[in-house]
């Protein structure tokens, strides 16, 4: 064990005390016993926040140094977004979730797709997809599709029917809807006519728009049969076993899109110009390990209106006031963590309406309808499944 990594209010404690000490922590021993034996000045709820981190085989991809895990308390489970492995020495995280340069240059890579050519006929014969084929999100995506846009021959014989479905909106407004058309179309899922560029398509005005006259359809792969076994499982809740772990990277990215088009509104509403993408992305990435996706709304609306107050009253410039306001909800953030503020939640505002995406993975999957828009990621409950 690293001196370095030793916390001041342990240093008194050799390596092998501190050893005992954490062993003795998770077999449940009394944690006031465990203060008063070791001689630590600290609360009862901190004592594993002194801990030193656990040490990783595994290296950073970014620069090279160790990886750790931070120690969880007794009853806590571990939160992938919260205390999941992250870098000892830059700001990585091995997370879907982080938002160091090191990842946000690779997710941006990652993205520069080529043009969609048209697709080859299909052939005679082809692979049945069923829905343990498919990863959570392509499932939402398609269920989501099939609601607000699908053929009648589908839409109708699916079981998961919402009564204002068709007036709802695919995904909230901004660049996630169409990266979810764009990876239904990589993985082959959904099929354009024509050329197209993937940037070409977009969700305006509650209606799927494909530029330069190009044409969706369904492949052949997905059938009624897909859509009913996807239904079928979720109604058993008898998920596809891949589908544990990615609800938490789904939920993320919903209440990612939702947050920063909610953001985006109060910015515009005020005339405030884009704020940096990244920093914004960043900021609000970090308010959803501890809050909920209301929660953040509340953070939101507040720092609007502080940013609003602050070029009035500083004489300051709309690119400043826009600035300020994404500082504003990191420290608004960070001043209600750290003095344990219960922060209400906001509902939905009536200029950015729930999509259809939120409703198929909270109403039909989760079965906690809009219940999502309170209860942090790291706290989402998973049904009675098989």
């Amino acid at each position: 064990m690293s001196h370095s990594t030793i916390h001041p209010k342990l240093a008194h404690l050799t390596s092998e005390q501190i050893d005992t000490l954490i062993q003795a922590y998770y077999a449940k021993t009394k944690v006031s016993d465990l203060i008063r034996l070791f001689n630590i000045d600290c609360a009862l709820p901190q004592l594993y926040k002194l801990f030193p981190p656990e040490i990783s085989s595994e290296l950073c991809p970014n620069c090279e140094s160790v990886m750790v895990l931070p120690r969880i308390s007794q009853g806590g489970y571990r939160n992938e977004y919260k205390n999941g492995l992250h870098c000892s020495h830059c700001q990585h995280r091995k997370t879907r979730a982080c938002a160091c340069s090191y990842c946000s240059k690779t997710n941006k890579q990652q993205k520069k797709i080529p043009s969609i050519q048209p697709q080859a006929p299909s052939r005679t014969t082809h692979h049945s997809l069923k829905a343990a084929d498919l990863s959570l999100e392509q499932a939402v995506s398609l269920l989501s599709l099939m609601q607000c846009y699908g053929p009648a021959r589908i839409k109708n014989g699916m079981k998961f029917r919402l009564s204002n479905g068709s007036k709802m909106p695919f995904a909230p407004s901004g660049g996630y809807g169409e990266d979810l058309l764009s990876r239904l179309i990589e993985a082959g899922l959904l099929k354009i006519s024509g050329q197209a560029h993937t940037k070409s398509i977009a969700l305006s005005n509650n209606k799927m728009a494909i530029t330069f006259n190009a044409q969706w359809s369904l492949p052949d792969t997905v059938s009624s049969e897909l859509i009913q076994d996807i239904e079928a499982r979720v109604i058993e809740c008898n998920w596809p076993t891949p589908w544990y772990e990615q609800v938490s990277d789904l939920a993320l990215d919903i209440a990612l899109a939702e947050c920063r088009e909610f953001y985006d509104y109060c910015a515009a509403k005020r005339m405030f110009p884009e704020a940096d993408e990244h920093s914004v992305t960043a900021m609000l990435r970090n308010q959803l390990e501890d809050f909920s996706t209301g929660q953040c709304f509340r953070i939101i609306q507040s720092c609007a209106q502080y940013a609003s107050d602050f070029m009035v009253k500083q004489t300051a410039t709309p690119r400043q006031a826009a600035d300020y306001m994404i500082g504003a909800c990191q420290r608004w953030a960070d001043k209600a963590r750290a003095e344990n503020w219960v922060v209400t939640a906001f509902r939905r505002n009536f200029h950015c309406p729930r999509s259809m995406v939120s409703c198929t993975l909270y109403d039909f999957i989760l079965k906690t309808n809009d219940e999502g828009i309170e209860t942090p990621i790291a706290l989402i409950q998973l049904p009675n499944l098989k």
